[in-house]
């Protein structure tokens, strides 16, 4: 009986022993899952905190329009190239093109803010920023703010009083202007084609200290120049603009026979006042500029025909192309000018 006893004690020891190595197991693997499952769920968290700082960032270059930044840096850059005397001021080319695009960036992102309500209803711009969720509207106002300080200090400080006051004045005529008479007039488009006509001027300013005649004639053509470049856009996207109740020159042409008609006659009259800056000052500008507003004009009035003649979306994307090579096709014209030692 005894044996009986000691054998069954071995066996319910056994069993005790089994049980408490397969707990430990057990417990060991709840903390290796546990353990796991805190690294998968701060994998995570970190994953989403990553995927809003770049949503974030993205927003941000959203709102400041790069490309339109773009085309307004090149603009500048034209006026300063044109207009600089040797030495070259590299200081004072960076700054004036990187003051102008703040500016530019800044306009746009306070455009955005005040437009929220009006680009939530149009297909086209419900993904923005602000309508899409991305961004508060006081977040974006603070930023186009700081954008609009920190473009006007640098003008300030590295060019002078007067480019500093071109670039305020084209922020404020854009602002104060140009967006609320998108609700009001049609001719909103001639309203705005005046602030983007005035980066040129701020080049020129930079580099000469002042605005000389070939600085106005600059102006003159970027200001003929955008009609021909936008009209495409707003034929393009006048259903988005109808419905948000902007008035455009294309929600109020039901034929498109007055858009195709500015469309021509833009890209043909800026054929002769871009040749005033050659054949008037030869010591601005040189062969290579000829040439490409040559080409690039009669590229702009061809097209511009062709999509009269067949008013399709793809013909005014190829006007909107066309346009939108023609700036930086006259940059690279004039900097081969002044490389050569033509001007």
């Amino acid at each position: 009986m005894r044996a009986i006893a000691a054998l069954s004690d071995h066996r319910l020891e056994k069993v005790h022993v089994t049980n408490t190595l397969q707990k430990k197991v057990r417990n060991r693997n709840c903390v290796k899952i546990a353990c796991v499952m805190r690294i998968t769920e701060s994998h995570d968290n970190q994953l989403l905190r990553n995927k809003r700082i770049l949503d974030a960032a993205s927003a941000l270059v959203d709102l400041a329009r790069t490309r339109i930044a773009f085309m307004v840096v090149i603009s500048c850059a034209v006026g300063y190239v044109l207009a600089y005397k040797d030495p070259f001021d590299y200081v004072r080319f960076i700054s004036a093109m990187l003051g102008t695009g703040l500016l530019s960036s800044g306009g746009c992102a306070i455009n955005c803010y005040i437009e929220r309500d009006l680009d939530a209803i149009m297909p086209r711009t419900a993904q923005r920023p602000i309508p899409a969720g991305v961004i508060s509207p006081t977040a974006a106002l603070i930023y186009g703010l700081s954008l609009i300080v920190s473009g006007t200090l640098i003008l300030f400080v590295f060019s002078n009083l007067t480019c500093t006051a071109l670039g305020l004045s084209a922020v404020a005529i854009y602002l104060g202007m140009y967006t609320p008479a998108k609700r009001w007039t049609w001719l909103n488009t001639t309203i705005g084609a005046v602030p983007g006509a005035i980066p040129p001027l701020i080049g020129w300013a930079a580099a000469a200290g002042e605005v000389a005649p070939g600085g106005w004639l600059l102006f003159a053509m970027l200001f003929v120049w955008q009609h021909t470049h936008f009209l495409p856009i707003a034929w393009i996207y006048k259903e988005d603009y109808r419905s948000a109740g902007f008035q455009m020159l294309t929600t109020i042409d039901e034929s498109s026979d007055r858009t195709h008609a500015l469309t021509i006659a833009t890209a043909v009259i800026l054929l002769p006042l871009s040749a005033m800056l050659y054949w008037t000052g030869h010591s601005i500008a040189g062969p290579s500029y000829g040439i490409a507003i040559l080409l690039g004009g009669l590229t702009l009035v061809v097209t511009s025909v062709q999509w009269r003649r067949n008013p399709s979306r793809k013909a005014a994307r190829m006007v909107l192309l066309m346009s939108v090579l023609y700036l930086p096709a006259i940059f690279a014209a004039v900097v081969i000018d002044r490389v050569c030692g033509w001007t």
